[in-house]
């Protein structure tokens, strides 16, 4: 059995844009929890056996709509608190880009990337003895792609 190929946590990067017309991205750091989630809203169907109504028969499934959402949690960095502040305090999305760096193809293009807008919530939290602690969660605001992209100097 060959041994598979797997990610550090230290692998997975998350950056938020500035909204900015010229767009900068901030890496966001402090987190230890890190998460992607890709759905799809789905309809069932059964339709009958035209030769033999009487037999069971198989369920379809229609996508009706794909959305995504990601989640990360962690340490507050202050360096990240403005930059959320921001992406938080209004009703536009932001772009948002989820990196593993050695995910992608090709020695051109090593990573691999999720990119997307989206809207972003926090929760900061702490308790005596502790790091503050904040939760993002970011709701998908339209597609998602995933590219194989150069690496970041």
């Amino acid at each position: 059995m060959a041994k598979p190929v797997v990610f550090a946590f230290g692998m997975g990067l998350v950056y938020l844009g500035d909204g900015a017309g010229s767009e900068i991205f901030s890496k966001l750091c402090g987190f230890k929890n890190i998460g992607l989630t890709i759905e799809k809203d789905t309809n069932d169907t059964v339709i009958a056996d035209c030769d033999d109504p009487d037999l069971a028969v198989w369920r379809d499934t229609d996508v009706t709509a794909m959305g995504w959402s990601a989640e990360f949690s962690g340490e507050m960095a202050k360096a990240a608190e403005a930059l959320l502040w921001a992406a938080v305090n209004g009703n536009v999305s932001r772009n948002i880009r989820i990196r593993i760096v050695g995910g992608g193809t090709g020695s051109g293009t090593p990573d691999l990337e999720f990119s997307g807008a989206a809207h972003i919530t926090y929760a900061i939290t702490g308790e005596f003895g502790g790091k503050l602690q904040v939760a993002v969660t970011a709701t998908g605001d339209g597609a998602l792609t995933r590219a194989s992209v150069a690496a970041l100097p």
